[in-house]
C-alpha cells in the first residue's frame, strides 16, 4: 500500500478538506441554480443571458474543481494514486470562482438597479 503522507503532502487534515469540499460542491449546485433561477424569472428583464452565463460559469467551474478534489482525497484515503492530485490546488481555485461568479451576478444586478444605461451596454 502507497504512502498516503505523501499523496496528501500540503493537505494537513485530508478529511477536513474533503468536507469541505463537500460542503462547496452542495453550496456550488444551489447557488448556480438559484443564479440560473433568478436570472431567468425575477430579474429576466434587467440580466441578459450572456451575463446570466457569465455569473455562471465560475461558480459551476467552483463546484466541478471542488467535486474533483474530493474524488481526489476518496482515492488517496483508499491507497490508489489519484491521476492529478488537484485538492491542493483546488482549495486554492474553489473560493475564487465562488466568489467570482455571485461577484459577477451581484455586480451586474445592482448596475442595473444605479446605472441601467450602462448595464444595457453590457448585454
Amino acid at each position: 500500500m502507497e504512502d498516503k503522507s505523501a499523496v496528501t503532502k500540503g493537505l494537513k487534515e485530508p478529511a477536513l478538506a474533503y468536507d469541505y469540499f463537500k460542503s462547496m460542491v452542495s453550496l456550488s449546485v444551489a447557488t448556480l441554480g438559484g443564479i440560473l433561477t433568478l436570472g431567468e424569472t425575477v430579474f429576466g428583464a434587467r440580466l441578459s443571458p450572456g451575463q446570466i452565463i457569465m455569473a455562471a460559469l465560475p461558480v459551476a467551474l467552483s463546484g466541478m474543481i471542488a467535486l474533483q478534489g474530493q474524488t481526489d482525497i476518496a482515492q488517496v484515503l483508499q491507497g490508489v494514486k489519484p491521476p492529478l492530485n488537484s485538492s491542493k490546488l483546488g482549495l486554492k481555485f474553489v473560493p475564487s470562482l465562488y466568489g467570482l461568479g455571485v461577484g459577477i451576478f451581484l455586480a451586474l444586478l445592482t448596475l442595473s438597479y444605479l446605472a441601467p444605461d450602462v448595464a444595457a451596454k453590457l448585454r
